[in-house]
C-alpha cells in the first residue's frame, strides 16, 4: 500500500499542522505552487503592491493639501479677527488623508443681546413697582 501511495506523482505533500511565524503560512504555500501559479500570483502581488504605493502618494498629497488649507484658515481667521468687530461665520471642509474634516469658527457679539436682556429687565422691574 504504501508502494501505491508514492506512486502517484500528482499527489502534493501536505502543509504543516502549525505554522509559529506569520508569514510562513503564505510562504509555505507557494513554496507548494506550480511555477507558473507562482509567477501569476508574484504578478498580481506586484500589482496590488504597486496600487497600494499609487494610494499611499494620493493619501500623502491630500494630507499635505489640507494642512496648507488649515494654515491658510488659521491666518484668515486671525487677520478677520483684528479687523472686524462684528459677527462672523466661517466653516471649510478639509479633505485630508483619512477622510473629510468640517472646521466651523463663529464669532457672536453678544452686546446686542446683552442690551435687550437689560432693557427687559428694567420694563419688568417697573411693571412689577407699580
Amino acid at each position: 500500500m504504501s508502494n501505491s501511495n508514492r506512486s502517484q506523482p500528482d499527489r502534493k505533500p501536505q502543509l504543516p499542522a502549525t505554522i509559529s511565524q506569520p508569514g510562513n503560512l503564505l510562504d509555505a504555500a507557494l513554496a507548494y505552487l506550480p511555477p507558473e501559479q507562482q509567477k501569476a500570483l508574484a504578478m498580481k502581488a506586484l500589482e496590488r503592491k504597486l496600487e497600494i504605493d499609487a494610494q499611499a502618494a494620493e493619501a500623502d498629497g491630500r494630507h499635505r493639501a489640507a494642512s496648507a488649507d488649515m494654515d491658510q484658515t488659521i491666518n484668515f481667521i486671525r487677520d478677520m479677527e483684528s479687523a472686524t468687530k462684528s459677527d462672523y461665520t466661517v466653516s471649510r471642509d478639509f479633505r485630508g488623508a483619512a477622510g473629510t474634516t468640517n472646521v466651523q469658527i463663529k464669532k457672536s457679539n453678544n452686546t446686542v443681546i446683552i442690551v435687550i436682556a437689560v432693557v427687559v429687565a428694567i420694563i419688568v422691574l417697573m411693571m412689577f413697582s407699580k
